[in-house]
């Protein structure tokens, strides 16, 4: 299957920081040496990687006079690594390589503007072209096929923002002709690769009461026809078809429909040849956790060969033994850590693989399957093996309402501190994401710096079961909130925490948490820190991307538009509750939550003389991509942190002046 079975949407982590080192001091006696911002938060010494299809070549992303550019590199031989980007500025985005090697195809956006343009580069000479258009067009990848080398199905929504047309793109000439016209009724469409040619096969709607329904047209077919339909409650979960294998037999999903956790399924092309809207899948596996991803796919035929499955840990899924061999063998590489097949060659006979775990950074290796040969090829940031990492614990906290609530905990090494430490509550966004146990820099940052973090996924996270996601309807402000708030207070009632010193922190979604522990629950906090945080709803959904469109019926559907009242879950709506410092950060460019979003915040707290730091990137977006502007960020974060709850931060140095961060307001001591 070209496109792997998701579990959920990718985590929107900020890059935050804090203010001065001046502040409360900590009582620190034999403390582990401070790691460096610039060891967990500056350019890796190399990230991206991607090996050729001929296994003979590696492109991946290093530093080049400061910034992240794309390199080649030859996997045999004694031939230097080459620089092919000339990025001076903004960071090159990481790559993949055409199925017959000759290209590589990477992408760029305007300063965070989410405005994708796809880039063709050449890896012998560097040689660029823009495959789409460059000005307020976002364009993204809807299929590749190793059959068809020089083509690219990309959806661009030039015509209408609102909705994306599909073209298939000549990687060559850079010509384009239409595959698909969008229907202008948010519809979304699979395209495959069958029988030699592209097809749509697969169209999908969100209805008006946030159900999905999907229609399918097989090669030689003339019209759409009803295939299958679902509930909300599947719909959210991520319930449906996914694509046909390579070979066209199979049409792969994910069903939960009935349950709570999701099974693999499959249609035979035979079957939807004739079943109507009578279609029931074969299931080939029930999964024993909330979530599941194929993590090893066939390379000739598509079809699913290893499942991982995530809950507080992952484990894997082996559905056809001629791999387990080759599984077994990888795990004996990684031992106690975590492996992951990143890349393999047309042949299957080099593997790229990372490993790494909760205390060590990603590690990538190149396994020769035929001469069963393994060579560590590079660490993704080797400073770090110079510092002790603390370990990630994961926990099942129990809710109010006896919800379970699987968390991950990480504690500080400062071994001189006895009793209750001060406490980050570190909140993910989405909020249909979910936190995972591993390698997390935020975590080992603060507890470097003298703070227990801790990490929920409270209800409305993915991942964890349809029920646990579910349960999020309409409970921002509220069940949402009370599951961040009960589980710091098991952590107080534990004695980890201190609970004069509790902050609460985090970016998007997890921003608006931020805002919401300063005015739902003014006494908990001790401060709050938020970035790209939503400061009232009303607006957001005022201002969401027009290509969000198809998707508003189940993001109104979640937050509980229509059934709660937008103001009483707005933070800005209740600022004379506040109490507490606040910092807060925004990329300039955000097309998800708009800059005003905090900027009326700020203006109402200033209104009101409350404590309050503000901070604005005009180059950035939803999040923070420069490097430079992230070390900048979480400076300010480790100074607010220590100011106010006390702890220890690493001088600022030239962080600040080497970013584009632009001060808007400020109650803190800074440089």
């Amino acid at each position: 299957m070209r496109r792997g079975l998701r579990w959920g949407a990718a985590v929107l982590v900020g890059l935050m920081g804090g203010l001065t080192g001046e502040g409360r001091s900590a009582e620190v006696g034999a403390s582990p040496p401070l790691i460096p911002r610039q060891v967990l938060f500056g350019n890796p010494e190399i990230i991206g990687v991607s090996l050729s299809p001929d296994g003979r070549r590696i492109s991946y992303l290093a530093p080049d006079q400061g910034v992240l550019n794309l390199w080649v590199q030859d996997l045999d031989g004694d031939a230097p690594a080459r620089v092919i980007t000339d990025q001076r500025d903004r960071p090159q985005r990481s790559a993949f390589w055409t199925a017959d090697g000759r290209y590589l195809i990477s992408s760029r956006d305007g300063d965070g503007d989410e405005n994708t343009v796809l880039v063709r580069i050449d890896p012998a000479t560097g040689e660029k072209r823009d495959l789409t258009p460059e000005n307020k067009v976002k364009a993204f990848l809807v299929g590749v096929d190793r059959e068809a080398p020089s083509e690219l199905v990309v959806g661009l929504n030039d015509r209408d923002p609102r909705y994306h047309d599909l073209y298939v793109i000549n990687v060559d000439s850079g010509d384009r002709s239409l595959l698909y016209r969008s229907t202008d009724d948010g519809s979304q469409v699979n395209v495959d690769w069958l029988d030699g040619a592209w097809h749509p096969v697969l169209r999908s709607n969100i209805l008006p009461d946030g159900g999905s329904s999907f229609e399918l047209r097989l090669p030689g077919d003339t019209s759409w026809r009803q295939f299958l339909q679902l509930g909300f409650e599947d719909t959210i979960s991520d319930s449906g078809p996914s694509g046909f294998t390579r070979d066209g037999r199979w049409l792969y999903g994910q069903l939960s429909t009935g349950e709570d956790l999701p099974r693999l399924v499959r249609w035979s092309r035979e079957q939807l040849e004739s079943c109507g809207t009578d279609c029931t899948p074969e299931v080939l596996h029930r999964s024993s956790a909330g979530a599941f991803a194929v993590d090893l796919s066939d390379l000739d035929t598509g079809v699913p060969l290893v499942l991982k499955e995530v809950d507080l840990r992952s484990r894997r899924v082996v559905l056809d033994a001629s791999v387990q061999a080759d599984i077994d063998r990888l795990e004996q590489l990684a031992g106690s850590n975590e492996f992951s097949v990143v890349d393999r060659d047309l042949d299957n006979r080099r593997w790229l693989i990372a490993i790494g775990s909760d205390q060590q950074g990603p590690q990538y290796w190149l396994w020769d399957r035929e001469l069963d040969e393994i060579r560590k090829l590079f660490s993704v940031q080797p400073r770090l093996d110079a510092y002790d990492l603390v370990p990630m614990e994961s926990l099942d906290l129990k809710a109010r309402d006896g919800r379970r609530l699987p968390a991950y905990l990480t504690r500080t090494p400062i071994s001189a501190r006895t009793g209750p430490q001060p406490l980050v509550l570190l909140v993910h966004g989405g909020p249909q994401a979910r936190d995972y146990w591993g390698f997390n820099p935020i975590h080992q940052l603060l507890a470097n710096r003298g703070y227990h973090v801790l990490s929920v996924n409270y209800r409305g996270s993915t991942g964890l079961g349809k029920d646990h996601l579910l349960a999020g309807e309409g409970e921002w402000y509220a069940r949402m909130q009370d599951d961040l708030v009960d589980a710091v207070r098991w952590a107080v009632d534990e004695r980890i925490a201190d609970p004069d010193r509790l902050v609460i922190m985090g970016a998007s979604y997890g921003g608006y948490a931020a805002l919401a522990g300063l005015t739902r629950d003014p006494d908990l906090f001790a401060a709050a820190i938020a970035e790209v945080g939503p400061s009232n709803l009303r607006t957001l959904l005022e201002s969401i991307p027009p290509y969000w469109e198809s998707g508003r019926t189940i993001l109104e559907r979640m937050i509980g538009v229509g059934k709660v009242d937008l103001d009483a879950i707005s933070p800005i709506q209740h600022v004379d509750r506040i109490e507490r410092p606040l910092l807060l950060g925004h990329g300039a460019n955000d097309p998800r939550v708009k800059l005003t979003e905090s900027e009326t915040i700020a203006a109402a707290m200033a209104e009101r003389q409350l404590p309050i730091d503000f901070v604005v990137f005009p180059d950035e977006g939803h999040g923070l991509a420069n490097p430079s502007n992230a070390l900048a960020m979480y400076a300010l974060v480790e100074a607010f942190l220590s100011q106010h709850v006390g702890g220890r931060a690493e001088p600022f140095g030239s962080s600040l002046e080497q970013s584009s961060l632009e001060w808007r307001m400020r109650s803190s001591a800074t440089p």
